[in-house]
């Protein structure tokens, strides 16, 4: 499941509705805040959690010039849905492309240096990562991408994995930007955008000098050349960090990232973690929450709200800077109250909720990002611990991360180079 599918959070749908229908908006700032909030409401209730961002924008418009007739909107709701619902129907994990379970398309492709690659000479013992990417040349999101890629590529070679970048850009402007962002892994030039193709992701939207660019996702091919995953986001401004998609896959990081343990948990330890210290805008962090219980101690996990016991959860408050998705919640284990003639989901070690953030990319706060690069991300951590002869109060733990944003990079090829 995609960021973009899992973004769309069930608490806004309530507070959405309700802002919109609140009285008169008196600000701008208001204005900006209570469309992301309906524009959040409005895929939760439509259930078409990952728009395309064309029709994602078209339907902000509509609600912005509607919000100015408020006494219409009631009554119009229900058509606006019924119209944008066909248009919201494409999520990035159903994009059309080849799907894992089948056997990659061989590559015959040249790198930056002008050397002849394919998919066995690509290929690490355990295989290849394979990200399709827009443009090296005028492409911001990409650039920060492969940047970030780069920083992770020994983490998956440890593991036997090599990693590889294809776009339509020539060999030239994969050679300048290389050079110049000091890329080590291969970047194929697809100039035909064959391979492209091949897999099936050429965005028919590209038109111009975007012509034949591929949606941007990752691949993962294993040694055998059968296709064991791909990773693939609505929006293009949102790409998966590297270590987000190695956490993915093997359940740690791919490098370093920022811990802190907080103080003062009654009968837990809890931790926050992160993915990654510092990313462009746009990209998807992973946050997490590590808590550890004491010795002869359990918390409670989703499911066990049926019994009504307080469950542990991990909430973020909704912000106008990012978007969360989502909180994801380990297996738990089941727990025998034979007394109580109950059993009832638990956690007794070390438990892990997680959830993806990316910083929103718009007009408005690509400008604060510049003056202030560092995103707060703050949320609540709410448990109830118990031991095998007493329960405790439920108790709320404030959280928060902090995640530096690097500038866009704008910078392109020499005029020669660019495509026109």
């Amino acid at each position: 499941m995609t960021f973009g599918e899992l973004c769309w959070v069930r608490p806004f749908m309530t507070a959405g509705v309700g802002l919109l229908f609140r009285g008169t908006i008196t600000s701008r700032r208001t204005k900006q805040k209570r469309l992301v909030i309906a524009c959040q409401a409005f895929q939760v209730v439509t259930k078409q959690r990952s728009p395309r961002p064309i029709v994602a924008s078209t339907f902000l418009r509509a609600v912005e010039t509607l919000l100015r007739l408020q006494s219409l909107f009631k009554h119009l709701l229900p058509l606006i849905i019924g119209i944008m619902v066909p248009l919201l129907n494409t999520s990035a994990q159903s994009l059309k492309g080849l799907q894992p379970g089948a056997k990659a398309p061989d590559i015959h492709l040249k790198d930056e240096h002008g050397r002849q690659q394919t998919l066995a000479t690509l290929s690490g013992t355990n295989g290849l990562l394979l990200l399709f990417f827009r443009s090296a040349d005028w492409c911001p999101f990409c650039k920060g991408q492969l940047v970030d890629l780069q920083g992770a590529q020994n983490a998956f070679v440890a593991k036997g994995i090599n990693v590889a970048g294809v776009s339509y850009d020539s060999v030239a402007i994969l050679a300048d930007f290389a050079k110049r962002r000091s890329i080590t892994y291969p970047l194929l030039s697809d100039t035909s955008s064959s391979l492209i193709d091949a897999f099936g992701i050429r965005n028919p939207e590209g038109t111009g000098i975007e012509a034949g660019i591929p949606y941007p996702g990752y691949y993962l091919i294993g040694r055998d050349g059968v296709i064991e995953k791909r990773f693939f986001e609505t929006a293009y401004v949102n790409r998966l960090t590297a270590s987000n998609l190695y956490s993915n896959l093997f359940g740690s990081f791919a490098i370093p990232t920022p811990s802190t343990t907080l103080d003062a948990t009654p009968h837990v330890a809890i931790s926050t973690i992160q993915s990654d210290a510092e990313v462009t805008p746009g990209a998807v962090v992973r946050l997490a929450v590590v808590i550890k219980p004491a010795p002869d101690t359990h918390i409670y996990a989703p499911g066990a709200e049926k019994l009504h016991y307080h469950v542990a959860s991990l909430t973020i408050y909704p912000s106008d800077l990012y978007i969360a998705a989502e909180t994801s919640y380990p297996k738990a284990q089941l727990m025998n109250f034979s007394d109580l003639g109950q059993t009832v989901p638990v956690y007794t070690g070390t438990t892990l909720l997680s959830t993806s953030v990316a910083a929103v990319v718009d007009r408005r706060t690509i400008p604060l990002f510049a003056k202030d690069p560092s995103l707060q991300v703050k949320g609540v951590v709410d448990y109830q611990p118990c031991t095998s002869k007493v329960c405790f109060p439920p108790t709320s733990v404030p959280v928060a991360w902090t995640i530096g944003l690097k500038q866009l990079d704008r910078e392109r090829v020499p005029e020669s180079l660019q495509h026109k």
